[in-house]
């Protein structure tokens, strides 16, 4: 008898493969739901109705509303961290500012892509729901690090002056850094962490202007002002007015 290969001793069971297909067929179902009546809509019981089982049914997966609501925010910033690292590879390590941009063009690409998670992580918050820090943390904190790196290191090549920064130099971080990145946050200088995160929330708060206001109604071309928005961001963060001048428009 020939032994099994490491492919085969790999493989998913059966049972773990109707497993996987059962969760990726509520949480497509909870998408839709999502989509289309925001968070607060959120049913197992219509989910079940739905994907044609019972909803007892469910619990064997997702205990509870908020375990289905975690398990989508972990997904939406595991989706977002994707993004945005791939962007952030894909430039010149010479071109910090260059950078800098294509991640928060990516950022919002991404959201208009795909309101529906921009709106779970970004929208008004869920009575009642409280997101666990040990399973939502690490994939925020790698979406968020994309962003602390390109800082850090546009800072050490001179492209970015953080005392041209408005933020205090006696700016610290608070105790969610730590959930986010763990031991890794240590390696991050907190007053550069703190100008990250000012501008980090500035271009949420563009985003859920555009997405959920009435930016789009206001102004003529809501992609060239997010543009104009984010270098004057980047002014405001220290980067070379030069550079991010030169910037392709």
């Amino acid at each position: 008898m020939n032994a099994a290969s490491p492919a085969d001793a790999a493989a998913p069971s059966r049972r773990a493969r109707l497993r996987a297909d059962m969760i990726s067929q509520i949480k497509a179902e909870a998408r839709r739901q999502l989509a289309e009546h925001g968070p607060g809509a959120i049913s197992l019981r219509g989910i079940a109705r739905e994907i044609g089982t019972a909803s007892s049914a469910l619990f064997r997966y997702f205990p509870s509303q908020n375990d289905l609501i975690t398990a989508l925010v972990t997904d939406a910033y595991d989706s977002l961290a994707q993004a945005l690292t791939a962007t952030a590879e894909s430039r010149p390590p010479a071109d910090h500012a260059g950078r800098w941009l294509a991640i928060c063009q990516a950022y919002r690409d991404w959201s208009l892509a795909d309101t529906p998670a921009f709106a779970l992580i970004h929208g008004t918050p869920l009575p009642g729901y409280q997101a666990p820090a040990h399973l939502t943390g690490p994939p925020a904190g790698r979406a968020l690090e994309v962003a602390l790196r390109a800082y850090h290191a546009a800072v050490a090549a001179g492209s970015a002056d953080p005392a041209r920064s408005q933020v205090p130099q006696s700016m610290g971080t608070g105790p969610l850094l730590p959930a986010l990145l763990g031991d890794r946050a240590e390696a991050y200088e907190p007053r550069l962490t703190a100008i990250v995160l000012g501008a980090w929330a500035a271009m949420a708060g563009y985003l859920a202007t555009e997405i959920f206001g009435s930016l789009a109604y206001l102004v003529t071309d809501t992609a060239a002002l997010y543009h104009a928005h984010i270098r004057s961001e980047m002014l405001a963060m220290g980067y070379d007015p030069q550079r991010v001048a030169a910037v392709p428009r």
